[in-house]
Protein backbone atom coordinates (compact mmCIF):
# COMPACT_ATOMS: atom_id res chain seq x y z
CA UNK A 1 0.00 0.00 0.00
CA UNK A 2 1.22 3.77 -0.48
CA UNK A 3 1.68 5.91 2.68
CA UNK A 4 -1.19 7.93 1.06
CA UNK A 5 -3.24 5.77 2.17
CA UNK A 6 -2.60 5.51 5.80
CA UNK A 7 -5.79 5.63 7.56
CA UNK A 8 -4.95 5.69 11.46
CA UNK A 9 -1.89 5.65 14.11
CA UNK A 10 -0.58 3.93 15.27
CA UNK A 11 0.15 2.33 12.21
CA UNK A 12 -2.06 -1.27 11.77
CA UNK A 13 -0.05 -4.95 11.64
CA UNK A 14 -1.44 -4.94 8.02
CA UNK A 15 0.02 -1.30 6.74
CA UNK A 16 3.39 -2.14 8.32
CA UNK A 17 3.59 -5.47 6.26
CA UNK A 18 2.12 -3.71 3.23
CA UNK A 19 3.70 -0.28 3.04
CA UNK A 20 5.36 0.19 -0.37
CA UNK A 21 9.05 1.79 -0.88
CA UNK A 22 9.33 4.89 -2.84
CA UNK A 23 12.48 6.25 -5.13
CA UNK A 24 13.83 7.95 -1.58
CA UNK A 25 13.61 6.32 2.29
CA UNK A 26 10.72 7.82 4.17
CA UNK A 27 9.42 7.76 7.38
CA UNK A 28 5.90 7.80 8.99
CA UNK A 29 5.01 8.36 12.22
CA UNK A 30 3.45 5.38 14.69
CA UNK A 31 2.68 8.12 17.59
CA UNK A 32 4.59 10.04 20.22
CA UNK A 33 7.94 10.06 18.96
CA UNK A 34 8.11 7.08 17.17
CA UNK A 35 8.92 6.29 13.02
CA UNK A 36 8.58 3.40 11.29
CA UNK A 37 11.19 3.85 8.55
CA UNK A 38 11.19 1.98 4.38
CA UNK A 39 13.94 2.31 2.30
CA UNK A 40 13.95 2.11 -1.54
CA UNK A 41 15.33 -1.42 -1.24
CA UNK A 42 12.30 -2.48 1.16
CA UNK A 43 14.04 -2.51 4.26
CA UNK A 44 11.61 -1.44 7.03
CA UNK A 45 12.60 0.00 10.78
CA UNK A 46 12.16 1.81 13.72
CA UNK A 47 13.64 4.86 14.84
CA UNK A 48 12.90 7.02 17.91
CA UNK A 49 12.79 10.40 17.93
CA UNK A 50 13.98 12.00 20.54
CA UNK A 51 15.76 15.41 22.37
CA UNK A 52 19.39 14.52 23.81
CA UNK A 53 20.44 15.83 26.94
CA UNK A 54 22.19 18.68 25.85
CA UNK A 55 18.98 19.87 23.96
CA UNK A 56 19.38 18.77 20.33
CA UNK A 57 17.29 16.60 18.71
CA UNK A 58 18.36 13.54 17.71
CA UNK A 59 17.52 9.22 16.30
CA UNK A 60 17.25 6.55 17.99
CA UNK A 61 16.94 2.84 15.90
CA UNK A 62 15.52 0.48 17.79
CA UNK A 63 15.49 -2.04 15.22
CA UNK A 64 14.28 -4.03 11.82
CA UNK A 65 10.66 -4.90 11.32
CA UNK A 66 9.41 -7.68 11.22
CA UNK A 67 12.02 -9.14 13.96
CA UNK A 68 10.18 -5.95 15.99
CA UNK A 69 6.85 -5.88 15.67
CA UNK A 70 4.97 -2.70 15.87
CA UNK A 71 4.14 -3.52 19.84
CA UNK A 72 7.04 -4.64 20.28
CA UNK A 73 8.41 -1.01 18.94
CA UNK A 74 6.30 0.88 21.09
CA UNK A 75 7.53 -1.20 24.17
CA UNK A 76 11.00 -0.32 23.35
CA UNK A 77 10.66 3.01 22.29
CA UNK A 78 8.60 3.70 26.00
CA UNK A 79 11.77 2.21 27.25
CA UNK A 80 14.11 4.77 25.60
CA UNK A 81 11.94 8.15 26.72
CA UNK A 82 12.33 6.19 30.56
CA UNK A 83 16.18 7.06 30.14
CA UNK A 84 15.90 10.35 28.31
CA UNK A 85 13.44 11.29 31.61
CA UNK A 86 16.61 10.26 33.73
CA UNK A 87 18.84 12.62 31.87
CA UNK A 88 20.53 9.32 29.88
CA UNK A 89 21.12 9.42 26.02
CA UNK A 90 19.39 6.44 25.07
CA UNK A 91 22.09 5.89 21.82
CA UNK A 92 25.18 6.27 24.34
CA UNK A 93 23.55 3.92 27.25
CA UNK A 94 23.26 1.09 23.71
CA UNK A 95 26.59 1.83 22.93
CA UNK A 96 28.09 1.20 26.30
CA UNK A 97 26.12 -1.71 26.50
CA UNK A 98 27.14 -3.40 23.39
CA UNK A 99 30.97 -2.28 24.60
CA UNK A 100 30.55 -4.13 28.12
CA UNK A 101 29.36 -7.53 26.26
CA UNK A 102 31.76 -7.68 23.95
CA UNK A 103 34.40 -7.06 27.00
CA UNK A 104 32.43 -9.86 29.03
CA UNK A 105 32.94 -12.20 25.82
CA UNK A 106 36.64 -11.41 25.86
CA UNK A 107 36.82 -12.25 29.04
CA UNK A 108 35.15 -16.19 28.72
CA UNK A 109 37.47 -19.15 29.09
CA UNK A 110 36.87 -19.93 25.41
CA UNK A 111 38.36 -16.80 24.42
CA UNK A 112 41.45 -17.58 27.04
CA UNK A 113 41.38 -21.05 25.66
CA UNK A 114 41.65 -19.99 21.94
CA UNK A 115 44.73 -17.67 23.50
CA UNK A 116 46.66 -20.36 24.48
CA UNK A 117 45.85 -22.76 21.56
CA UNK A 118 47.30 -20.00 19.33
CA UNK A 119 50.74 -19.26 21.00
CA UNK A 120 50.95 -23.36 20.78
CA UNK A 121 50.48 -22.94 17.11
CA UNK A 122 53.28 -19.99 16.57
CA UNK A 123 55.59 -21.89 18.77
CA UNK A 124 55.64 -24.91 15.84
CA UNK A 125 54.15 -27.94 17.38
CA UNK A 126 53.89 -30.55 15.15
CA UNK A 127 50.38 -30.51 13.04
CA UNK A 128 49.31 -33.85 14.66
CA UNK A 129 49.80 -32.23 18.53
CA UNK A 130 47.91 -29.51 17.59
CA UNK A 131 44.64 -31.81 16.35
CA UNK A 132 44.91 -33.53 19.64
CA UNK A 133 45.26 -30.18 21.79
CA UNK A 134 42.38 -28.84 19.52
CA UNK A 135 40.24 -32.63 20.15
CA UNK A 136 40.89 -32.13 23.67
CA UNK A 137 39.57 -28.58 24.07
CA UNK A 138 36.59 -29.06 21.48
CA UNK A 139 35.78 -32.78 23.28
CA UNK A 140 36.11 -31.99 27.14
CA UNK A 141 37.12 -28.51 28.14
CA UNK A 142 35.20 -25.81 26.05
CA UNK A 143 31.99 -27.96 26.68
CA UNK A 144 32.09 -27.40 30.47
CA UNK A 145 33.90 -24.08 30.84
CA UNK A 146 33.64 -22.23 27.54
CA UNK A 147 31.16 -19.98 27.94
CA UNK A 148 31.71 -19.53 31.76
CA UNK A 149 33.86 -15.73 32.60
CA UNK A 150 37.31 -16.30 33.94
CA UNK A 151 36.49 -15.03 36.90
CA UNK A 152 33.66 -16.76 37.61
CA UNK A 153 35.24 -20.39 37.02
CA UNK A 154 35.59 -22.02 41.01
CA UNK A 155 37.60 -25.13 41.81
CA UNK A 156 35.07 -27.02 42.02
CA UNK A 157 34.20 -26.25 38.47
CA UNK A 158 38.07 -27.66 37.62
CA UNK A 159 37.90 -30.67 39.57
CA UNK A 160 34.33 -31.59 38.73
CA UNK A 161 35.98 -31.65 34.79
CA UNK A 162 38.54 -33.71 35.81
CA UNK A 163 36.57 -36.69 37.80
CA UNK A 164 34.25 -36.54 34.55
CA UNK A 165 37.73 -37.45 32.15
CA UNK A 166 38.85 -39.48 34.83
CA UNK A 167 35.55 -41.81 35.30
CA UNK A 168 35.25 -42.77 31.92
CA UNK A 169 39.57 -43.40 32.41
CA UNK A 170 40.99 -41.50 29.92
CA UNK A 171 43.64 -40.77 32.85
CA UNK A 172 46.49 -39.94 30.22
CA UNK A 173 43.67 -37.17 28.71
CA UNK A 174 43.02 -35.77 32.10
CA UNK A 175 46.89 -35.10 32.51
CA UNK A 176 47.31 -33.52 29.84
CA UNK A 177 44.19 -31.20 30.50
CA UNK A 178 45.26 -30.36 33.88
CA UNK A 179 48.55 -28.91 31.95
CA UNK A 180 46.37 -27.18 29.70
CA UNK A 181 44.14 -25.54 32.53
CA UNK A 182 46.94 -24.47 34.90
CA UNK A 183 48.89 -22.47 31.48
CA UNK A 184 45.32 -21.48 30.15
CA UNK A 185 44.80 -19.68 34.00
CA UNK A 186 48.45 -18.53 34.31
CA UNK A 187 48.38 -16.47 30.92
CA UNK A 188 45.25 -15.40 32.00
CA UNK A 189 46.76 -13.64 35.08
CA UNK A 190 49.87 -12.53 33.21
CA UNK A 191 46.90 -10.13 31.07
CA UNK A 192 45.09 -9.09 33.71
CA UNK A 193 42.01 -11.13 32.67
CA UNK A 194 41.14 -12.47 36.45
CA UNK A 195 43.59 -12.82 39.69
CA UNK A 196 43.22 -16.46 40.72
CA UNK A 197 44.75 -20.09 38.84
CA UNK A 198 41.54 -22.19 39.85
CA UNK A 199 43.73 -25.24 38.60
CA UNK A 200 46.66 -24.66 40.17
CA UNK A 201 45.94 -27.81 42.50
CA UNK A 202 44.26 -30.31 40.70
CA UNK A 203 47.15 -32.22 40.77
CA UNK A 204 46.62 -33.22 44.68
CA UNK A 205 43.48 -35.14 43.95
CA UNK A 206 43.94 -36.46 40.08
CA UNK A 207 44.57 -40.33 39.99
CA UNK A 208 47.99 -41.79 39.36
CA UNK A 209 48.31 -41.81 35.36
CA UNK A 210 49.54 -45.77 34.65
CA UNK A 211 53.29 -46.14 33.81
CA UNK A 212 54.24 -46.72 30.59
CA UNK A 213 54.65 -50.53 30.22
CA UNK A 214 58.14 -51.76 28.96
CA UNK A 215 58.52 -54.93 26.41
CA UNK A 216 60.72 -57.63 27.45
CA UNK A 217 64.26 -56.95 26.16
CA UNK A 218 67.69 -58.14 26.20
CA UNK A 219 70.54 -55.83 27.08
CA UNK A 220 73.91 -56.32 24.94
CA UNK A 221 75.85 -58.54 27.55
CA UNK A 222 73.33 -61.29 27.75
CA UNK A 223 72.82 -61.68 24.17
CA UNK A 224 75.59 -64.50 23.71
CA UNK A 225 73.81 -66.55 26.58
CA UNK A 226 70.60 -65.97 24.75
CA UNK A 227 72.00 -67.44 21.41
CA UNK A 228 73.44 -70.46 23.23
CA UNK A 229 70.30 -71.37 24.97
CA UNK A 230 68.66 -70.80 22.01
CA UNK A 231 70.83 -73.01 19.72
CA UNK A 232 70.47 -75.91 22.73
CA UNK A 233 66.40 -75.40 22.17
CA UNK A 234 66.34 -75.49 18.90
CA UNK A 235 68.90 -78.63 18.39
CA UNK A 236 66.77 -80.55 21.34
CA UNK A 237 63.37 -79.65 19.26
CA UNK A 238 64.83 -81.07 16.12
CA UNK A 239 66.59 -84.36 17.71
CA UNK A 240 63.23 -85.16 19.53
CA UNK A 241 61.35 -84.84 15.99
CA UNK A 242 63.82 -87.35 14.37
CA UNK A 243 65.10 -84.41 11.38
CA UNK A 244 68.48 -82.76 11.53
CA UNK A 245 68.79 -79.76 14.14
CA UNK A 246 68.31 -76.76 12.28
CA UNK A 247 68.82 -73.37 13.95
CA UNK A 248 68.42 -69.67 12.73
CA UNK A 249 70.56 -67.39 11.42
CA UNK A 250 71.36 -65.76 14.98
CA UNK A 251 72.58 -69.27 16.45
CA UNK A 252 75.56 -69.43 13.36
CA UNK A 253 78.19 -67.57 15.80
CA UNK A 254 81.47 -68.02 15.20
Amino acid sequence: MKRSEIKRRPLADTTLASLEPEATAYRELDGDGLYFRVKPNGTKSWELRYKKPDGKWSWHGLGGYSDLSGAMAREKAREAKRLVASGTDPVQHKVAQREAKEAASANTFAAAAEYWFQRKAQDGRAANTLRLMRGYLGNDVLPALGDKLLTEITRRDCADLQERIEARGALNTGDKIRVALRQIFSQAIARGLCENNPASELGAIAAPTPKAKQYPHLLEPELPAFLQALRRSTSLAGAMDGQPARCCALCRVD
